[in-house]
């Protein structure tokens, strides 16, 4: 009797000791932790952004770095920096055409569904500023003085994301983004706003 107790007790401690010896993978999210995240894709204007005769850029890229800090399991606020290129407009007759950039950076919040699973849904919200340019090209290879300025932005989106171990984090992302023109572009183009919508994919890590 005393052997199988023995026995027994040593069954339960390897375990427990092989447990302190590699640590146990966390996964979900915990409140008091920071995330970091770094994210890339395809941006999508609205209707080509044209206005007045103007093919201000089609299908272009985007890519960002996010910080936020998980006040609780579920809710985190954070600065999130993004650039966006969009692809080059429609030459016109002469050949020249119109480039468009378009750089943000927002508060954040975040609010997440299943936060103690290793796969969770999400959903990001920000507001802040966005810088906007617009620069004609010329079929000469020179340019036309930027036209630029800088004005409110804000975001909504949805995400899904996956933890990869205790600590890297890789996810998909979509978000919708209204930009407010500023009083150059505004007059130059004709637009009191516009919006464009990411698809990005994003890695990140939490410590």
């Amino acid at each position: 009797m005393k052997k199988l107790l023995a026995l027994f007790a040593l069954l339960i401690a390897v375990p427990a000791m092989a447990q302190d010896y590699y640590g146990l993978q966390e996964y979900g999210l915990r409140k008091n932790t920071t995330r970091v995240e770094f994210y890339g894709g395809i941006v999508l204007p609205e209707d080509n952004w044209n206005k007045n005769g103007y093919d201000l850029g089609t299908t272009g890229w985007t890519a960002g770095i996010g910080f936020t800090r998980n006040l609780v399991s579920f809710f985190g606020i954070g600065l999130d920096g993004n650039y966006t290129q969009l692809g080059d407009g429609e030459k016109d007759t002469a050949g020249n055409y119109y480039r468009t950039g378009v750089a943000t950076g927002l508060v954040t919040g975040r609010v997440s569904f299943f936060p103690s699973q290793a796969t969770r849904l999400y959903v990001p919200f920000g507001i802040g500023l966005a810088h906007t340019f617009v620069r004609q090209k010329l079929n000469n290879g020179g340019h036309a003085p930027t036209v630029d300025g800088t004005d409110l932005a804000s975001m909504l989106g949805a995400g899904l994301e996956f933890d990869l171990d205790d600590s890297m984090i890789f996810g998909v992302e979509a978000r919708y983004y209204y930009i407010k023109t500023a009083d150059e572009v505004k007059s130059t183009f004709g637009r009191g706003h516009y919006h464009h919508y990411n698809v990005m994919l994003k890695l990140g890590c939490r410590f």
